[in-house]
């Protein structure tokens, strides 16, 4: 059973010590491919490095979140759209608003989004959404400047009729840790009812890692968690949930049908179901 992991920042600094034993660990617990979003144009072009030292492994997606969006100048923008044009750029992310932890001021957020937009539809390239508790905003923003673009929103959290403006607009689900956590069980209704080539898996990591290892570091071999509990939840097989969230994601990031047979540094027996590190918990300054 084949996996990918569509949202694992594993370029960021909390993998600096391993960075290369966690991918490998990965793609020996079935994780195909991964999607690396950068927050910002340091972290973007990071994760083109990596989807250049893994290519057909790792994509890449380049893009200013929100909780940086003051750092996204004309300058930084003129940057993105170059870095987004290299090899292995699969989508403008991580972009989005987020009025939860409000480091960035709402108007420079919505700014930043909406020009982000524009980088998306100029270089015909789908987005990767962060949206936490800027629901309204959001979707009035696809439908205003937005218009026409297709994307993920990811580590889906809401309702199901948060999850239907999402979904009328053509954008994916995607599901991560918080999926497997007992208490939510709205997100649980989403995840069962919502179609089921609109879905997909992620980690998020290095943050919200999954039920039962809360608290410790979270990696992209974890993906598997959240992807059994999507199986359960549908009453469908770990197999069926791998196959359809691996269509649905070469779908909307235009990934090549297989990944290469072989890729530097696959060599770890490690298990999804074995602890990481610890390091990052749940909440995250940045990035999440």
């Amino acid at each position: 059973m084949a996996l990918i992991d569509t949202h694992a920042h594993v370029q960021m600094r909390q993998f600096a010590s391993d960075r290369a034993a966690v991918i490998a660990a990965a793609f020996a617990a079935g994780v195909d491919r991964m999607v690396t979003p950068g927050i910002d144009v340091e972290t973007s072009r990071a994760a083109i490095a990596l989807a250049q030292q893994y290519p057909g492994r790792i994509f890449a997606a380049v893009g200013t979140h929100p909780h940086d969006a003051t750092t996204l100048t004309d300058a930084a923008l003129a940057a993105e759209r170059a870095l987004a044009q290299e090899p292995g750029v699969v989508a403008i992310g991580e972009i989005g608003l987020d009025y939860y932890r409000n480091l960035s001021p709402h108007e420079t957020q919505r700014a930043a989004l909406v020009a982000q937009f524009g980088l998306a539809r100029d270089l015909n390239l789908p987005i990767v959404l962060h949206n936490r508790e800027s629901h309204a905003d959001m979707i009035s923003l696809l439908r205003s400047d937005g218009a026409g673009l297709r994307g993920v929103f990811h580590c889906f959290i809401g309702d199901i009729a948060m999850a239907r403006d999402a979904l009328d607009l053509g954008f994916y689900l995607s599901f991560a840790g918080p999926l497997t956590y007992p208490k939510n069980v709205e997100l649980g209704e989403v995840a069962a009812w919502a179609p089921l080539d609109r879905i997909l898996v992620e980690t998020d990591c290095p943050y919200l890692t999954p039920t039962p290892f809360r608290g410790k570091r979270n990696e992209p071999r974890y993906v598997a968690l959240t992807a059994r509990r999507l199986a359960e939840l549908r009453g469908l097989s770990e197999a069926e949930i791998a196959e359809a969230t691996t269509r649905n994601a070469e779908a909307i990031f235009r990934l090549p049908a297989t990944a290469p047979a072989a890729t530097p540094g696959a060599t770890s027996t490690t298990t999804p179901d074995q602890p990481a590190a610890a390091g990052a918990t749940d909440a995250p300054p940045k990035g999440a």
